[in-house]
């Protein structure tokens, strides 16, 4: 009842024109329109937003995709969410949105948005989705900022996953206390790397406008977890994890985090590429049999299923930024749970086929697949690699996860049968082992032939700056061949086929080269743990495989 009061007292005011002066500006939002119920079939009059898409129709704010569609699900482009700020603010200031046709469409609203401060520079991605944090950023800019006062105590830092030196902190935290902006779950996280959906920037926009339509809320400031903490809250997700070949001989063994009651996890894909059986070993020594959605040998990340229900988990967050204090969960060397500190040095690390999080968290052998967690205990990244000091390490943003395809959970080995190595990129009669040129089209200059190992030579001058690109682009296509450095230095397939690849600095006919070894092998069990990746010719220390 006090909120409809508040409503009526609010509307009655604008009518006769006795807000204050910093308000002067909404009596400029009225209907230019008439909104026909079921207008847009894909909006339920139900649906949580239909008034919403309602009112933001009827201000001329916001148009359906159709005539009969809004695509309430759909996600808003950067060029969108900069029309509707250019239209509250012309609104707002001088009473309408009339903007003249140009091509691109957006063109005319950017120059506005641009030209009033809105936006401070020119945009390049207009066309792509805008994530939370860039709508958030162009729509406080909108309206003056006493047109947002504050209805809301929310203190600084009170907001989960925004940091306080992130680009868009102020205008997230002027629209939370505001009350047009409210958090994405009980605790008030923002989601800021997340898209949003039209449905979503209706409720928004309507509050921009309409100051009756906001809500008021209170957060508590939120606190980082301590190492220990993180230990206790997090590991009962984080489980061992052993991959086994055809004769029940242990291949390898990595760490695996659950991300879901059901059983839904995560670990490496160079765990789960080519074997035939995978065993998750949980914290408190109960062990479950483990199933496969799909992999990305690129990514090195492998969308994976463990028996069960009810199982722990953690939640996950696409949020990461430099300076965060971070937590790295695992098994390293396959013994005990161990959580390691550090920070992130950098979020979008470009060096790799995969943009990967740097941090300073040590991890070494046996942390494979293992969770990377923010001070929260929230899954941000999936550890993969390391320097060989184990710091820095490499882990692959949680994000990548929505990338892999895969309804289905199947058994390793029926994944492994339907998944193939890729004989189209693979040398000459030593099938499954990638052709160095046919990856990286860098010419052979040679090969040569002793007891049994194949040597195939590439002249070093041939690869591209220090060699780097060609490296990691042979290493992540000998790993979508289930090729992986299990000891000394050797590749050895996962799926049992009997021949290995060593990768050499050599001369061949006085020049310096590139050397791709191939070698039979005695049909074995290859053991042990994933060692790590040294490649330390011409200049180049690629991160190793963990």
């Amino acid at each position: 009842m006090k909120k409809r009061i508040c409503s009526l007292l609010l509307t009655a005011a604008l009518i006769l024109g006795l807000l204050p002066s910093a308000f002067a500006g909404y009596e400029n939002f009225t209907a230019q329109t008439t909104y026909t119920p079921g207008q847009f079939t894909d909006v339920a009059d139900d649906a949580w937003y239909a008034d919403n898409v309602r009112v933001a129709y009827e201000y001329g704010l916001i148009n359906g995709q159709s005539a009969t569609r809004f695509a309430p699900d759909s996600s808003l482009t950067v060029a969108e969410a900069v029309k509707l700020a250019a239209c509250l603010h012309s609104i707002y200031n001088t009473g309408s949105a009339d903007f003249a046709s140009s091509s691109p469409w957006y063109r005319t609203y950017a120059d506005y948005a641009l030209q009033n401060g809105i936006l401070t520079a020119e945009r390049s991605d207009y066309t792509q989705p805008a994530s939370r944090a860039v709508f958030a950023s162009v729509l406080a800019a909108a309206l003056p900022a006493e047109a947002l006062g504050a209805i809301n105590t929310i203190a600084d830092g009170a907001i989960p996953d925004v940091s306080s030196s992130a680009s868009y902190a102020d205008a997230v935290y002027l629209l939370y206390r505001a009350g047009v902006l409210t958090g994405s779950d009980s605790t008030g996280r923002f989601m800021p790397s997340s898209t949003i959906k039209r449905s979503e920037a209706a409720a928004i926009v309507t509050r921009m406008a309409d100051p009756s339509l906001r809500r008021t809320f209170s957060l508590e400031t939120s606190t980082e977890l301590t190492a220990g903490e993180i230990y206790e809250r997090c590991m009962p997700a984080v489980f061992k994890i052993y991959s086994y070949d055809a004769r029940g001989n242990v291949l390898s063994m990595g760490s695996g985090v659950i991300i879901s009651a059901s059983g839904d996890a995560v670990t490496c894909g160079h765990i789960a590429n080519g074997v035939q059986r995978m065993v998750a070993e949980m914290m408190d020594g109960t062990k479950r049999e483990v199933s496969v959605y799909d992999i990305d040998t690129t990514a090195d990340i492998s969308h994976i299923r463990v028996v069960g229900s009810g199982l722990p988990y953690l939640e996950t967050s696409n949020d990461v930024q430099a300076g965060d204090t971070v937590y790295a969960l695992g098994y390293p060397g396959g013994g005990n749970a161990k959580v390691t500190t550090g920070v992130v040095t950098d979020p979008q690390n470009q060096e790799y086929l995969t943009t990967l999080i740097e941090s300073t968290a040590s991890v070494i052998s046996g942390n494979s697949g293992g969770a990377l967690v923010d001070g929260q205990g929230r899954l941000v990244g999936i550890t993969v690699s390391s320097r060989g000091s184990g710091s820095p390490s490499y882990s692959v943003p949680i994000s990548v996860l929505e990338t892999l395809e895969g309804s289905a959970a199947v058994s390793p080995s029926v994944y492994t049968s339907t998944h193939q190595p890729d004989a189209s990129i693979c040398y000459d009669k030593l099938y499954p082992v990638p052709d160095f040129s046919k990856v990286t089209g860098v010419s052979l200059l040679g090969s040569t032939k002793d007891r049994g190992t194949t040597y195939f030579y590439y002249r070093m001058s041939d690869l591209s700056g220090d060699g780097t690109l060609q490296l990691l682009q042979y290493y992540a296509a000998l790993n979508g061949n289930t090729f992986y450095q299990f000891s000394d230095g050797v590749f050895t397939s996962s799926a049992g086929y009997l021949l290995s690849v060593r990768i050499i600095e050599t001369t061949y006919l006085g020049e310096e080269a590139l050397g791709v070894c191939v070698s039979g092998i005695a049909s074995q069990s290859i053991g042990g743990l994933v060692q790590a990746v040294d490649f330390s010719f011409a200049g180049i220390c690629a991160s190793c495989c963990i």
